[in-house]
């Protein structure tokens, strides 16, 4: 499926997520079941994709899934937002973003929308140019 400006993708369960030029892929999960983390399979998926135009945002969750794959997108200079652990129902995915020092901007879910607003570019296809 190709990403498309204003949308919200969503991984189902049991499915890992990549990003190839611009286009989402669904896979079968190549980790055994409990030892996933989808979000951090996903993140470096994006950050090798999108480079320097990635952005890595991180919401209410359990655990550290995440923080692995938001080093991988800091690594290519990509953004990093991620939700004030006080306003999280689960606290655990910002805590360990924000404790890893990977955080560009740490704020409530409604300004953080507000500030990736703002990054976003004219021509929103342009940052999903697909192959050349």
């Amino acid at each position: 499926m190709k990403v498309e400006p204003g949308h919200v993708y969503v991984i189902p369960s049991n499915r890992d997520l990549s990003i190839m030029h611009g286009v989402l892929h669904l896979l079968e999960p190549a980790a055994p079941r409990g030892l996933r983390l989808p979000i951090d399979f996903f993140f470096r998926s994006l950050a090798d994709d999108q480079q320097e135009r990635g952005i890595g945002v991180i919401l209410s969750g359990m655990g550290s899934d995440g923080t692995l794959g938001l080093r991988a997108i800091k690594e290519k200079a990509g953004a990093v937002f991620v939700q004030t652990p006080e306003s999280a129902k689960f606290d655990g995915m910002p805590r360990s973003a924000i404790d890893a020092g990977l955080a560009d901007v740490v704020d409530s879910p409604e300004q953080l929308a507000v500030k990736n607003r703002r990054l976003s570019p004219p021509r929103p296809e342009s940052w999903f140019p697909g192959p050349t």
